[in-house]
């Protein structure tokens, strides 16, 4: 019996040494698993934290440039003299709002796709209510022109981003351009830079008294333009109804454009593009920004782009930094 009690007794024991053994495995798996997910919310926490921090910088480097004084604006002047190729697409930003903010003339247009589809003659069907064919082709031949006032000086021409390369290598082909000095991005008011971007504008709408707007857009607004000192309206169709809507249009934008200290901010689709290459021969001491659909939110009340939405798949996306050298296209990365 006592043999019996001993073995009963040893495999009591063994029982209660796996179970604790047990017991201690489950407290570790949970205490393993309660350190990861302390460590997966520390790692959240800091980059929620710093992204907050990163906004809080850029609003207040954006308050600034509101405020720059003369020195500063010598300062920018110096930028633009010394200037090579675009900045990093975030300070590049930085860089033509405070040319608006020191009263410096310049012209912004952009090329996409639509506008290099046009330039080498394929048909754009239904592409934001607009169509161009073949047929077309004094509106084909202006736009390939206004590839080229980059030529002049502080006249900015865009490409896209790295990964529509072949769409950049072919809007340069029809650019006489031979350096980046005035090149820059397509999409510098949107994707990333877009937050950025919005809140400078509702700044700049509210506090600048120093400019009188002229807005160019889409006649579809929903919202109240009390921060336009005039507005010229443009139907959808402004493509391929070009040869009479400019006939009417371009004489009333060229009586605004002799007159000194505006801003014109235009969205109206490849049109933009020679709507501002014909302003700037008018007179080049205003500022002339093609702002796309960035201005929608502003006149429409919201976007029918995603890479504007904050949380859109292209709200984090930036340009890679580009220059030319002997016209041909190369990336910093």
């Amino acid at each position: 019996m006592n043999s019996e009690n001993k073995i009963f007794k040893k495999n009591q024991k063994n029982g209660q040494d796996k179970n604790n053994e047990k017991i201690i495995f489950i407290y570790k798996k949970i205490f393993y698993k309660c350190i990861s997910l302390f460590i997966i919310f520390i790692y959240f926490l800091f980059n929620f934290i710093k992204v907050k921090i990163n906004n809080i910088k850029k609003k207040q480097e954006i308050d600034d440039i509101i405020n720059f004084t003369e020195k500063d604006c010598d300062f920018i002047k110096d930028k633009l003299k010394n200037r090579t190729k675009p900045f990093d697409y975030e300070k590049e930003l930085i860089f033509f709002i405070s040319l608006i903010s020191c009263k410096i003339p310049f012209s912004f247009i952009r090329f996409g796709d639509g506008e290099e589809s046009i330039m080498s003659g394929k048909i754009i069907d239904g592409c934001d209510k607009w169509h161009w064919d073949q047929n077309n082709t004094k509106f084909q031949d202006s736009l390939i022109k206004a590839s080229s006032i980059c030529l002049e000086s502080n006249n900015f021409i865009t490409i896209p981003c790295k990964n529509w390369i072949t769409y950049s290598k072919s809007i340069l082909s029809f650019s006489k351009c031979t350096s980046a000095k005035y090149m820059s991005y397509t999409t510098l008011f949107v994707n990333k830079n877009f937050q950025s971007f919005r809140y400078w504008f509702l700044r700049f709408i509210k506090y600048s008294s120093r400019w009188k707007i002229i807005l160019i857009a889409n006649f579809d607004i929903n919202m109240k333009i009390s921060w336009a000192y005039k507005f010229f309206p443009i139907p959808n169709h402004i493509v391929e109804n070009w040869d009479e809507l400019s006939s009417t249009l371009l004489p009333k934008l060229s009586d605004e454009a002799r007159k000194n200290e505006l801003i014109f901010f235009v969205s109206a689709g490849p049109g933009a593009n020679i709507i501002i290459s014909y302003l700037i021969k008018i007179n080049n001491k205003n500022i002339y920004i093609d702002l796309g659909s960035s201005l929608e939110i502003f006149t429409k009340g919201y976007s029918t782009r995603y890479y504007i939405d904050k949380k859109g798949k292209e709200s984090n996306k930036r340009c890679e930094a580009f220059y030319l050298k002997d016209k041909k296209l190369f990336y910093e990365n």
